[in-house]
């Protein structure tokens, strides 16, 4: 009996271990539905495909690449990092999986450890424009704009007609101030590509800290035509009709904005001067205090409000508006001590 039973669980044990054995052709077959199921939004499929590819063959780098790729599109960015781990771990010369690790590192705001990866990709193909591109912006997030200046620099001499590493560039140079650079590399983005907005609106701003506004005004103008629920762009043309007095304009513009959803003090103080200058003081002081209310250290809105009050024959709360602004930056105190005078008499 018992000589029975063992033979019996030896060939049990036998035929599974036949079963557990890899299989590279059958495993590739389920690679290929996953993706095909990936590419048609079809993601439960998707997954049960690699599961079952992964099952048939663990050494199937790409299945594991790929079910990272999807668990990250299904925001499971931790199953995602697991994978691509994965993936490297039997790859470790393919540069396009640190590429895409990278990727979700700075999705989760890992910057560091996005660098070393990108630092990777580059190693292992050095001739990549969007390895070096991506290694740039890194670089940038970072807040280290020499180099990533540096390496979108490297991606452009390796690819001229690189459109993201221009505006990339770009980005870093309006981070360093460096306005006729930001001119200059946003105007090669819109020749590449004329129809993003975003790129038209920081060139605006550009030209605006340029003390350029007649070059300014037909870029916010063309991101307005190009998106026009694009809050940034009526933001900065609402600032640079503050600048040239028009005022009417001014306020539709930061009315449009904060229409849109850019509430905060500044939106709000900008668009009450606004109202001052057109004498609307019961507007301008509703403004002022709403901008008050989101940031009680704004000072300027604390004068703006002030010089409203004022205007409005309020002097009780203009004085007291303009006390509270000294207050905050005693600097001030110079340049409001005449009215202040006045007030209080």
């Amino acid at each position: 009996m018992f000589n029975k039973f063992f033979v019996v669980l030896t060939a049990f044990l036998t035929l599974c271990s036949g079963c557990s054995r890899p299989n590279p052709e059958e495993s590739a077959k389920h690679l290929k539905l996953g993706v095909e199921n990936q590419n048609k939004g079809k993601l439960d499929d998707a997954m049960n495909e690699y599961n079952i590819a992964l099952k048939l063959d663990k050494s199937n780098q790409t299945a594991w690449y790929q079910r990272g790729i999807l668990y990250v599109n299904k925001n499971d960015l931790q199953k995602g990092i697991e994978d691509l781990s994965k993936a490297i771990d039997l790859a470790p010369d393919t540069a396009r999986f640190y590429d895409k690790r990278g990727y979700v590192y700075i999705t989760m705001n890992d910057y560091s450890k996005a660098m070393l990866d990108y630092e990777k990709a580059v190693q292992k193909d050095p001739k990549n424009p969007v390895y070096i591109n991506r290694r740039g912006y890194t670089y940038a997030l970072l807040k280290d704009y020499v180099t990533a200046v540096k390496d979108y620099t490297k991606a452009i001499e390796l690819n001229p007609k690189y459109e993201d590493a221009y505006s990339n560039r770009g980005f870093s140079y309006l981070s360093m101030n460096r306005f006729e650079n930001v001119v200059s590399d946003f105007t090669k983005a819109i020749e590449l590509n004329p129809k993003r907005a975003v790129y038209y609106n920081t060139r605006g701003y550009a030209y605006a800290n340029m003390k350029r506004l007649y070059d300014a005004l037909p870029d916010y103008n063309m991101a307005i035509q190009l998106d026009s629920n694009f809050p940034d762009a009526y933001v900065n043309r609402g600032y640079a009709m503050l600048n040239s007095e028009l005022f009417q304009l001014a306020l539709a513009d930061f009315d449009k904005a904060i229409k849109l959803g850019m509430i905060n003090a500044a939106n709000y103080n900008a668009r009450g001067f606004a109202f001052s200058n057109l004498r609307k003081y019961p507007e301008a002081i509703n403004d002022f205090t709403k901008a008050l209310g989101l940031d009680p250290a704004y000072t300027d809105a604390y004068v703006n409000r002030g010089f409203a009050y004022y205007n409005s024959l309020d002097k009780k709360n203009a004085l007291k508006d303009w006390k509270t602004a000294v207050g905050q930056k005693p600097s001030l105190d110079s340049s409001l001590k005449n009215y202040m005078e006045k007030a209080s008499k």
